[in-house]
């Protein structure tokens, strides 16, 4: 069955899982299963070495990993969800440290658009104090990036994972 672009229900809600170690991240992402629902895809666990901007609060040799959780979602759930993951992190964190990141966002056939706490210029507010962005959009059959999107996004592996979820909306 072809992706109707128009069909608001076509939208996996996905989570980028950043911990110490690929342990943690893949027990994270069981736990975040518990709460958003079944693993549907899992992209592989990569080290997250774009950037030290996460280490001084969360340590080193950090890892990531992208998933898709549970049934499609309206786009309307992304504050909500933004919401719950922020909980769980803090239901986590160590003397007020994240021992864990999870950035949720929607993918859909035409982006991935993800939620934050940090407003931009670039990013519409969606509920109090969250905000959303058009990380990358779908161009010419990849998901292409935006001027702000984060260097990770636009990895091979992650275009790679993303286009399986894509692929998996229509079926």
């Amino acid at each position: 069955m072809p992706l109707d672009l128009n069909d608001d229900r076509t939208v996996a809600f996905l989570c980028a899982v950043m911990a110490p170690g690929a342990a943690a991240t893949l027990q994270a992402i069981d736990e975040l299963a518990a709460e958003f629902g079944d693993v549907r895809l899992c992209s592989p666990v990569y080290d997250f070495d774009m950037t030290s901007y996460y280490e001084a609060e969360m340590g080193p040799d950090l890892c990531k990993a992208l998933v898709w959780l549970g049934p499609l979602v309206a786009p309307a759930e992304l504050a909500q969800r933004k919401g719950s993951t922020i909980t769980f992190e803090r239901s986590r964190a160590n003397v007020g440290r994240r021992t864990v990141n999870v950035d949720p966002g929607l993918l859909s056939a035409n982006s991935l658009v993800l939620a934050t706490t940090k407003s931009s210029g670039h990013r519409i507010c969606i509920a109090p104090s969250l905000w959303a962005e058009v990380t990358l959009l779908f161009e010419k059959g990849a998901y292409r990036p935006q001027p702000w999107t984060y260097r990770d996004y636009q990895r091979e592996d992650v275009g790679a994972f993303l286009l399986s979820v894509r692929g998996a909306l229509g079926s």
